[in-house]
């Protein structure tokens, strides 16, 4: 399988690999001139072959390119109440495989995490970290984008720019399945997830004021960490992207 990175940009048919995508192809992958890697920019897969190494970083020669693949024909975009310990690393890296667009952590009611403007700017880099790792590893055409971590009240701000906004809570709403239904032609999506401990009412209210439909994802009550994967599958699913 030819290794793939992704670049802001590729310029006049050369690429210059960051140092630790240089230490990924010719440390652990041993490559030598010659050996073919794919780059991703601007939703085009390049294919390069390594020419030379300048300082320690790969360079490369553009020998073809191609629209690439591995992205949704439908967006959706996770509004995620903080979570404690490593269950954020775990939505982000397992969304992004399933084919997430957007990660845009919230700090919810009843989140328990809370984060100083230092400790959100490293935890959003390394999630974007994360996120980029799982691209690669998953053939994903784009890296998603991790956003800084926002309140409530801003998340719901944006549904205006959705075709389609869910809510799944585990206190009711209309069943996922036949919301999907009726919106047949949605193609962007935002779907908003609480913390340990749910949404309040309140949320969900200031929510559905703002367009978003309270939806339930079944009878069985799933953690923070289980239910947005579980409700991006199924619409993903629902709109034929899982094969």
């Amino acid at each position: 399988m030819t290794t793939r990175f992704f670049l802001d940009r590729v310029e006049s048919g050369r690429v210059v690999l960051s140092r630790a995508d240089s230490h990924h192809l010719l440390r652990v992958m041993r490559a030598a001139p010659g050996t073919p890697f794919i780059a991703l920019a601007g939703g085009v897969a390049y294919d390069c072959v390594l020419e030379a190494v300048e300082d320690g970083l790969a360079c490369g020669r553009v020998v073809g390119s191609r629209p690439a693949t591995g992205e949704p024909r439908i967006r959706i975009a996770l509004f995620q109440g903080l979570a404690k310990g490593e269950k954020m690393e775990f939505v982000i890296q397992h969304g992004t495989e399933l084919g997430i667009a957007e990660f845009i952590p919230v700090a919810a009611a009843r989140s328990v995490v809370k984060l100083d403007a230092k400790k959100a700017a490293d935890r959003t880099e390394r999630w974007q970290r994360i996120a980029r790792e799982a691209a690669e590893q998953s053939r994903r055409g784009a890296v998603p984008r991790v956003s800084a971590p926002v309140t409530w009240k801003e998340a719901v701000a944006g549904i205006a720019g959705f075709d389609l906004a869910l809510v799944p809570w585990e206190e009711g709403g209309e069943p996922l399945k036949a919301v999907l239904e009726a919106h047949p032609d949605a193609l962007s999506y935002a779907l908003f997830i609480g913390p340990e401990g749910g949404l309040t009412a309140d949320e969900v209210a200031l929510a559905r004021a703002a367009g978003a439909i309270p939806v339930t994802l079944g009878p069985r009550i799933l953690r923070t960490e289980t239910a947005p994967l579980a409700a991006a599958a199924a619409i993903l699913y629902a709109r034929g992207e899982m094969g």
